[in-house]
């Protein structure tokens, strides 16, 4: 039933999004069992591509039980509330910073709007609410019965406040989200993801260390697919979040041209990913754009320096 591209245990299922028709960008993980439940259903414009997938593995929406959330960035979590609304029986797994925002969106869909202005629906589609009763908030530290299996879960700063990791303790699967950044099927590079509001490189070291104690037999990426090194992939990922900061701390301190600040960091990007065709440094921008991740890292050590 799962895809043997991917390598994954026969009780996890990995759908392709097709986030803007292009594969490989964004991927909806399913814990396959009596009772379904998905992780991280990806933004409101995929749900076609999501129904589609699922219909493959021999699953419709009506079977799944839940949707566990790493976190409620729109790529992750803007489809949520579309199928709450249509399927009320679903519980919503999410961190409690998150939660207000699944319940209340307006806040978070105001800061999305002012970064991609009237691409929002073309990107995203629409961010519906989850009423209060289908959420189920979580801190780190519980331990979960769901999908037919009992799952770890812990808090994960870093990439954001609201972020967590569900560790699947009888596969060695851990559900990452962007914790351990972006990498793309057959290719050894990992390219960090630090947008904004609220990058913390050392809440994230913590975080990365967390995940190493666990030794997982493999990191469950949203973008995209399963990494079987983890402690290789962590390790580079790590190493170029450290740069990635460096390179944007130097130019705020020196009073760089944004823009021009900005170009130093996708070439270094761009001189990382190496010799690629532009189909791959397409996919690499669409799931992880470096210009939002200079903004991240941009806000994080503007902070830094204020206190």
């Amino acid at each position: 039933m799962t895809d043997p591209r991917y390598s994954l245990p026969e009780t996890i299922a990995l759908v392709d999004d097709l986030h803007l028709g292009r594969s490989q960008v964004v991927g909806t993980y399913v814990m396959m069992g009596d009772d379904p439940v998905i992780v991280d259903p990806g933004p409101a414009s995929v749900l076609p591509n999501l129904e589609a997938g699922l219909k493959q593995i021999g699953l419709s929406f009506s079977d799944l039980h839940g949707v566990a959330l790493s976190h409620i960035h729109l790529d992750h979590a803007g489809a949520t509330g579309s199928l709450v609304r249509y399927f009320p029986h679903l519980k919503v797994y999410v961190h409690h910073r998150g939660a207000p925002h699944m319940i209340a969106p307006d806040k978070l869909l105001r800061s999305a709007t002012r970064i991609y202005g009237g691409q929002m629906d073309y990107l995203w589609g629409e961010f519906l609410p989850v009423p209060v009763d289908n959420i189920v908030t979580l801190s780190g530290g519980e331990t979960l019965r769901i999908g037919g299996r009992t799952l770890h879960v812990f808090d994960a700063p870093g990439h954001a406040s609201h972020h967590l990791i569900y560790f699947d303790e009888s596969t060695g699967a851990a559900f990452v989200g962007d914790t351990t950044g972006l990498r793309m099927p057959g290719h050894t590079y990992v390219r960090p993801a630090t947008p904004p509001p609220d990058i913390d490189l050392e809440a994230w070291r913590r975080t990365l260390d967390t995940l190493l104690s666990l030794q997982p037999r493999m990191l469950l990426l949203t973008h995209f697919g399963p990494a079987h090194d983890p402690e290789r992939h962590i390790a580079e990922m790590w190493n170029h979040v450290q740069q990635w900061a460096e390179t944007v701390r130097v130019s705020l301190e020196r009073g760089d041209d944004e823009s021009a600040a900005e170009a130093r960091l996708a070439a270094l990007a761009d001189a990382e990913l190496g010799d690629v065709d532009e189909a791959m440094r397409q996919q690499y921008a669409q799931a992880g754009a470096v210009e939002m991740s200079w903004h991240g890292l941009a806000r994080y050590w503007r902070k830094k320096m204020e206190s």
